[in-house]
């Protein structure tokens, strides 16, 4: 149990414990109401995706903009909680999960990702959970680490894992110790094998010496 204790890993929301959910459910959102998807996406990324993740807009009126127009929003929510399917280190979280602190640190809704995690069954299995809506941060902002320096034991080692290079880069600018969770898996490997090391990475001392707030 030492490794556990001095050890915190700290995973993305959508791309690393679940397959991306949000693309797929923006394809069905699409079809449902016979909309173009190219249409939907740049509306998402256009600032409905901002506003969603810093919890600005309500679910209803989210659905509404997102379409152009008044939508089902009982509907669409079973759609959206049936588009959640498990990432890849879905398999990976129990064995972690012994080995290392689990933190999660996702750009999301709280609403959305809290019933999932127990759905799962793995809400349990991370001692901390950091949603962007109730942070008020969303990553890459460098704000959006500061909870992980703020809850830090000194001493401990940490590990970000992510899917979105830009996301990584923002955690190293940090201090923070990343890895991009590639398509190819191999990074689920180093993971394990940084989780098994007896020492490697920063310290929580070493990286905090790198950051201001």
């Amino acid at each position: 149990m030492t490794g556990r204790r001095n050890k915190l890993l700290v995973l993305d929301g959508q791309g690393v414990v679940f397959d991306a959910p949000i693309k797929r459910f923006l394809a069905n959102f699409a079809k449902d109401y016979q909309l173009s998807l190219m249409d939907i996406e740049a509306r998402w990324e256009s600032g409905l995706r901002e506003q969603a993740w810093r919890g600005l807009l309500d679910d209803e009126p989210l659905w509404n903009a997102l379409a152009g127009r008044p939508v089902d929003a009982a509907h669409m929510r079973r759609r959206l909680d049936a588009s959640y399917r498990p990432g890849p280190a879905a398999s990976s979280i129990a064995d972690w999960s012994s080995k290392a602190q689990l933190w999660l640190l996702s750009n999301h809704r709280s609403a959305w990702l809290l019933p999932q995690l127990n759905a799962f069954g793995i809400a349990d299995r991370f001692t901390r959970v950091l949603i962007s809506d109730t942070t008020g941060f969303v990553k890459p902002e460098a704000a959006a680490f500061d909870p992980v320096f703020q809850h830090l034991v000194a001493g401990h080692q940490v590990l970000f894992v992510d899917d979105q290079p830009h996301n990584v880069r923002a955690a190293e600018a940090r201090g923070i110790h990343g890895v991009l969770a590639a398509p190819d898996g191999g990074w689920l490997d180093y993971v394990s094998g940084w989780l098994e090391g007896d020492d490697d990475g920063p310290t929580a001392d070493a990286a905090t010496t790198r950051t201001a707030f």
